[in-house]
């Protein structure tokens, strides 16, 4: 009798230390799920809120690019050079941003290497905002080929810039030319001095009129070659020096005496020319020394 209480209270004890050992065992376990659980829903927490901002951020460019890519002409009040700038800040921008995505999807999925079957879902999550990334830098590429076709639009019309202000720079020029050509020629007077002989002999007057060789009378020929004659510019200067005789000299041309001085100055005539504006009215000046 005793031996079999004995065996009892044996066999019952055995079994308090083998329940005590599975609870302890369960009690572990149960804290290891907690912790594993708890590990996955923050991971899961962390993992949305990175998914969150990098689809905002996606978002984001969707509408910049949106703008820069498929915007049909040009912008009022803009230039290709505008333009050009424009698209080089943006995609600038872009590429920091998909960088920065970058680098965020490679923390999580590192973070997710491990708990790739419970959080399936949101390593597809991840995939897709990948390819959506790729996506992004292939319409980078877009711009940037884009953006060439505007440097060669810009480079053409600033040749053609060129050209149009080199044309306008020479007909300037050549109207400019043209109005002091026509202002040195409108002040070139022509001069010939000699005596009635000389005069006749080089064709520049011409004795009419009169009887037997009395009353003819001395006028500049109508046909003058100008090779006879020298010139001065009204420009440049505005007296004719020639020689004094002792008879004098006279005016053969048809300038008023009024737009003229003449006085002797050491042996010589000097012929002030004192009204331009009129005196050139009459371009050929015809001296004859008495």
């Amino acid at each position: 009798m005793k031996t079999a209480q004995i065996i009892i209270i044996g066999v019952l004890a055995a079994l308090a230390i083998i329940f005590g050992i599975v609870w302890l065992n369960a009690a572990k376990e149960n804290k290891v799920l907690q912790k594993t659980n708890d590990d996955l829903q923050a991971l899961y927490e962390s993992s949305t809120a990175t998914i969150g901002e990098i689809q905002e951020s996606l978002q984001s460019m969707d509408q910049d690019l949106s703008g820069q890519l498929f915007t049909q002409g040009e912008i009022p009040g803009t230039s290709p050079v505008d333009r050009r700038e424009q698209i080089i800040s943006s995609i600038a921008n872009m590429r920091d941003q998909i960088e920065a995505d970058k680098n965020k999807i490679a923390k999580l999925e590192a973070q997710l290497a491990s708990s790739r079957t419970q959080l399936r879902g949101v390593q597809q999550m991840v995939d897709r905002l990948k390819a959506s990334l790729e996506e992004k830098e292939s319409i980078m590429t877009e711009l940037q080929d884009r953006m060439g076709i505007l440097n060669e639009t810009i480079e053409e019309e600033r040749r053609q810039s060129q050209v149009i202000i080199a044309e306008r720079e020479q007909t300037i020029a050549e109207r400019e030319q043209a109005l002091i050509d026509a202002e040195r020629a409108a002040n070139t007077i022509y001069y010939v001095v000699g005596t009635r002989s000389q005069l006749l002999e080089q064709d520049v007057i011409d004795r009419k009129g009169g009887i037997l060789g009395i009353g003819r009378v001395t006028t500049v020929a109508g046909d003058i070659d100008m090779n006879k004659f020298d010139q001065i510019n009204l420009s440049d200067d505005d007296q004719i020096t020639f020689k004094a005789t002792k008879k004098g000299y006279s005016i053969l041309s048809n300038h008023i005496a009024t737009t003229y001085s003449v006085e002797k100055v050491e042996g010589e005539y000097v012929l002030t020319i004192t009204d331009k504006e009129n005196f050139r009215k009459q371009k050929f000046l015809v001296i004859e020394l008495l």
